[in-house]
């Protein structure tokens, strides 16, 4: 794993969460894709989109606190599982790419954790995030996120068996080119788990959509032992 002061301040150009052009470069965008929008966390309702679509990153422009650095080791994240909207997906492990920019889960039903923020267990903020959306797939790990509500459990699993649990505490949608980095993906004083998705409209001409879902929540005592 990667730590250290510099990683998270030279996330300036871009972040999660894409697989449109603001992520991984020019990737093509066919005359069939329609602009459509994704709801906000105050959505009611939502209907598959008729076009698929290519999920991209949002870009900030500030720079974020330096990033937290463990004390101590621990196992990785292998899963999340959110019982409320039927997620059960594998973690990988993600950082930045060669342009400083945040990389993203490479498969439709995966779930990144990046290597610059903290784990269960080390106090500080932990970040993942999914696709909301593939392209030639349709909906995504995190399709269902908005429908999340305070008071939901969200569950890590570790490497090593053990899981940690968090309980939701807030939904909040942000502007893209105005999205306060500092306090998504920055470091924080107490544990805290960030989950980070696109919402809003989609523009087909520039592969981006204009805002993002970024759902917070609080751990439920410690991480327990592994299940039986």
């Amino acid at each position: 794993m990667r730590y250290g002061a510099n990683l998270v301040i030279l996330v300036v150009a871009a972040w999660v969460l894409g697989m449109g052009v603001g992520l991984l470069g020019a990737a093509a965008l066919d005359d069939d894709r329609v602009q459509q929008s994704t709801p906000s966390a105050r959505s009611t309702a939502r209907s598959s989109p008729a076009i698929i679509r290519a999920v991209d990153s949002p870009v900030v422009g500030s720079k974020p606190t330096p990033v937290f650095t463990p004390t101590t080791v621990n196992a990785l994240i292998t899963r999340i599982r959110i019982p409320t909207i039927g997620v059960d997906a594998p973690v990988v492990v993600k950082g930045l790419d060669a342009g400083r920019r945040m990389m993203a889960p490479d498969l439709p039903d995966q779930v990144a954790w990046y290597d610059f923020t903290a784990l269960p267990g080390q106090g500080s903020n932990i970040v993942l995030a999914g696709h909301v959306d593939f392209v030639g797939v349709g909906p995504a790990v995190f399709w269902d996120l908005w429908r999340l509500r305070v008071g939901d459990v969200v569950e890590l699993e570790l490497g090593d068996g053990r899981v940690s649990r968090y309980r939701v505490t807030g939904l909040e949608t942000v502007e893209e080119v105005r999205a306060p980095v500092e306090r998504i993906v920055g470091s924080t004083s107490e544990e805290r788990l960030t989950l980070i998705t696109c919402a809003g409209n989609y523009n087909p001409a520039t592969g981006r959509y204009d805002q993002r879902l970024i759902v917070t929540a609080v751990p439920i005592g410690g991480v327990e032992p592994a299940r039986p």
